[in-house]
């Protein structure tokens, strides 16, 4: 069974609206670079393998993302 194009682009909404979430979550300025950092790290592997990044894009179920805004972290 293969998602259709809406159901794909709304899950990847989901996962894009919950990593933002999360981020503005993190009050620390040093862990918000350290994440910065990170998500650029993985943006360039990412890159450079092709396959990583199609699979990477629609591994996540929008069942898996976590419901409601997350936990202030420091």
């Amino acid at each position: 069974m293969a998602l259709d194009d809406n159901a794909v682009s709304d899950m990847l909404r989901r996962e894009e609206l919950w990593l933002i979430k999360s981020f503005l979550s993190i009050t620390d300025p040093s862990k918000r670079q350290r994440v910065l950092k990170l998500a650029e790290q993985l943006a360039e592997d990412a890159a450079s393998d092709p396959a990583g990044l199609a699979f990477a894009s629609i591994q996540a179920s929008p069942a898996e993302a976590p419901k409601g805004a997350p936990a202030r972290t420091e």
